[in-house]
């Protein structure tokens, strides 16, 4: 919140804005030399839930001005994901917010260009592991399986 503060603030400000034009046209640019991933193009069984959950996502954002960049986003993180590489590190990247204390969005939030009904947010990371067990079970049947 403080280098956003910081950067919201006067010759900073316009600077800041004109880069993040740049780096938002660059990013779709970019991530449009991609192909759509779809259920049918996708491989991991994570892939597909970050396909499901970029489709929510999208039921819910408003900001016509920010679709392009969060399609974009999803496209580079979803392919990637495909690669073993990447999906390892984006695993443990996954691992570590749910096992720290990661701060999660309060309830109502966001609040702008946001349609989910309320209330909504306001939840929890689980770090309970009786909760994690049917979790546990479903990846185990998902590694038998392939």
């Amino acid at each position: 919140m403080l280098l956003f503060q910081m950067m919201s603030h006067g010759e900073t400000k316009v600077y800041a804005e004109k880069v993040n034009r740049a780096m938002y046209k660059a990013l779709v640019l970019l991530a449009n030399r991609y192909e759509e991933p779809t259920h049918e193009n996708v491989l991991h069984p994570n892939s597909h839930i970050l396909l499901d959950i970029r489709d929510k996502f999208f039921t819910w954002e408003d900001n016509p001005s920010r679709t392009n960049l969060f399609r974009a986003i999803f496209r580079v993180v979803i392919h990637k994901y495909e690669d073993p590489y990447y999906s390892a590190r984006f695993d443990w990247l996954i691992e570590m917010i749910v096992n720290s204390d990661w701060v999660t969005r309060p309830c109502d939030y966001p609040n702008e260009y946001w349609k989910e009904p309320s209330p909504y947010g306001g939840g929890y990371l689980i770090k309970d592991e009786t909760l994690l067990q049917p979790i546990f079970k479903k990846r185990l049947k998902i590694l038998e399986e392939e």
